[in-house]
């Protein structure tokens, strides 16, 4: 019984986020991307400052990092560095690009760093654990008030125990979360919103080609039309994500749970260095995808053309997930994904 009412509460919880889905969608027409208001490019730190009143305004933004986000000396392109973050404001539908390569450190943390580590005011990311660490590492900030959309998507999905979200909502986390397999980006919007853009998805593989070669296509000015509508995309979908989870996860009084879940995620790579962070993450990523190809081997032997079928099923999954945030081609994969 218990496990049927948990079934039927999935169930209305997904009809809830399809229906908020459609409408978040709904503006965005066919190229999936499409703010009213466009995007502004951020070169000053007299922009910053400018603009600071407008993030204190708005409750809730989305935000991404474009760089070599890990400090750790992992990935390609010039060492560790931040060159972009991304911020899409909702009540005026407008993607900043803040050009960071361009401002002093002390330039960024003295504008942006009260916003990013406030609690008051919410940062929806997707996957935030590498952005939260580079922030740290360059600026100084610790990223708080953080929704994750992967966090999100774990509650409706059922990626992560229920238990792991009743104690949250309860008051009680663990100092790090139980591994699970994220979702990327692009999947989510897919599933989530119906935004599968051919030509924005044609974009995403030229730039993941550029990532891969170990290029930096946003440390310098001017940035390509290609290279700007590539980051604003981003933080866009990550909005049209939310938009279309958060009615969901409210319907089930969860929204505590996954802000609290997802502060806690932020600081898996930043507060958990030298080996209990990134490095551990990665090395649970590699056992549970050797544990899983067993597995999916072992069925394979036994389950005759069924499990043929589902081994292929498997392998065409297993091509959708992101890869580990290490080095430049995954971390450019699970930004771009």
């Amino acid at each position: 019984a218990a496990e049927a009412a948990a079934e039927a509460a999935a169930e209305a919880a997904a009809e809830v986020a399809k229906a908020a889905a459609a409408a978040a969608a709904a503006g965005c027409g066919d190229g999936g991307f499409a703010p009213k208001h466009g995007v502004r490019l951020l070169t000053r730190a007299l922009d910053l400052q400018m603009v600071l009143p407008l993030l204190l305004a708005n409750p809730v933004c989305a935000l991404d990092l474009e760089g070599n986000l890990d400090p750790g000396g992992g990935g390609d392109g010039g060492g560790f560095g931040v060159d972009l973050i991304q911020v899409y404001v909702p009540s005026v539908d407008l993607v900043l690009l803040i050009h960071t390569g361009a401002l002093a450190a002390a330039a960024v943390q003295r504008a942006l760093g009260p916003w990013l580590s406030s609690r008051e005011h919410l940062k929806v990311l997707c996957d935030c654990r590498a952005d939260a660490e580079a922030l740290h590492a360059a600026y100084g900030i610790t990223l708080a008030g953080v929704v994750d959309v992967q966090i999100s998507h774990a509650a409706i999905s059922g990626d992560l125990p229920p238990e792991v979200f009743a104690t949250a909502a309860a008051g009680g986390v663990a100092q790090q979360l139980p591994f699970f397999f994220p979702t990327g980006l692009s999947r989510l919007a897919s599933k989530w919103c119906g935004i599968a853009d051919t030509a924005l998805a044609e974009l995403k593989a030229q730039f993941g080609a550029v990532f891969n070669a170990g290029e930096r296509p946003f440390a310098a000015l001017p940035l390509s039309a290609a290279a700007a509508a590539y980051a604003a995309s981003d933080a866009w979908h990550i909005w049209a994500v939310h938009a279309a989870l958060w009615p969901a996860v409210t319907q089930r009084a969860l929204e505590g749970a996954v802000r609290r879940l997802s502060d806690v995620r932020a600081a898996e790579f930043r507060e958990f260095p030298g080996g209990g962070g990134r490095e551990a993450w990665e090395e649970k990523y590699k056992a549970a995808r050797a544990e899983r190809a067993a597995a999916e081997a072992a069925r394979g032997k036994s389950g005759g053309r069924g499990a043929d079928k589902r081994a292929a099923q498997s392998r065409t999954e297993e091509g959708k997930r992101p890869l580990p945030p290490g080095g430049a081609a995954a971390s450019a994969a699970a930004s771009a994904a």
